[in-house]
């Protein structure tokens, strides 16, 4: 296998210290360690960006700090994948992974940032017919022992391509984030041809993890619960407790494939 990692990624973040508001337009989040349960290292996705999307990057720095996306005045007249497909953004990056295990079956759900889901070329924001700043799309692997059984890739809050024979590379399956259609960007299952990788790279991407049981803590408080704060509704990651939207995702991207598998139980 062929994959780029953090480890082999020259560090380029620059270190933010003022708040989301005071950001500037291209100023880097700095990224969080990594640091996740082994079984979500193991089946973490490979992962390719087709040319017309955004890399996926940081949601939130060490401070705190969470990222303000790219709006409306960011990307005046620019095209879908301007500012936001910059290498510095993938070296930069964070993926956000939760487990739930039993009966035999493990689901691991990762989630991914992305400054902004543009629909065509000229801007967003300025109506919804093209797209909004911030974008969320996680893939839920689904385990048994050593084996991958289903990989569920979320496209526009639906597991509508969910699959029981993801195509692998030893236990990692393969996913690209694409535009889909006349719609905006979300995650499909890969094909042979993707392995004509796009990213800057050339090779298929591992992203820098960071597991539910190993975010920082700053100022007593962790910074999950700030990341929470951000985005705890509409355009974010679904596996909160709140609303029950871990176990009601993993209830959708399970569907009749995962026989066995409680949503809502930690084994």
């Amino acid at each position: 296998m062929h994959a780029f990692t953090l480890a082999t990624v020259l560090a380029g973040a620059l270190s933010v210290e003022a708040s989301p508001l005071q950001h500037a337009k291209r100023v880097l989040m700095g990224r969080l360690d990594d640091g996740a349960h082994e079984i979500e290292h193991k089946f973490q996705p490979l992962t390719d960006f087709d040319t017309d999307g955004c890399y996926y990057t940081s949601a939130i720095d060490k401070d705190g700090n969470t990222n303000r996306g790219l709006s409306q005045k960011d990307v005046w007249f620019k095209g879908l994948a301007a500012d936001c497909r910059d290498p510095n953004r993938l070296e930069n990056n964070n993926v956000y992974s939760r487990r739930r295990c039993n009966n035999g079956w493990c689901a691991i759900m990762y989630e991914y940032y992305f400054e902004k889901d543009q629909l065509v070329w000229g801007t967003i924001g300025g109506g919804p017919a093209n797209g909004h700043t911030h974008d969320w799309e996680n893939i839920v692997v689904f385990v048994q022992g050593e084996d991958v059984k289903r990989v569920a890739p979320s496209c526009h809050g639906k597991y509508e391509h969910a699959t029981n024979e993801p195509r692998l590379d030893g236990q990692r399956a393969k996913v690209v984030y694409h535009k889909d259609g006349g719609e905006t960007h979300c995650w499909r299952m890969a094909n042979e041809a993707d392995d004509q990788v796009e990213n800057y790279t050339g090779q298929w991407f591992i992203g820098n993890l960071v597991g539910w049981d190993n975010w920082p803590v700053v100022n007593g408080r962790s910074l999950r619960d700030y990341l929470f704060d951000a985005w705890n509704g509409g355009v974010g990651p679904k596996f909160w407790d709140n609303d029950n939207k871990f176990t009601d995702n993993l209830r959708a991207a399970a569907g009749d494939g995962v026989p066995g598998f409680d949503p809502a139980v930690d084994e």
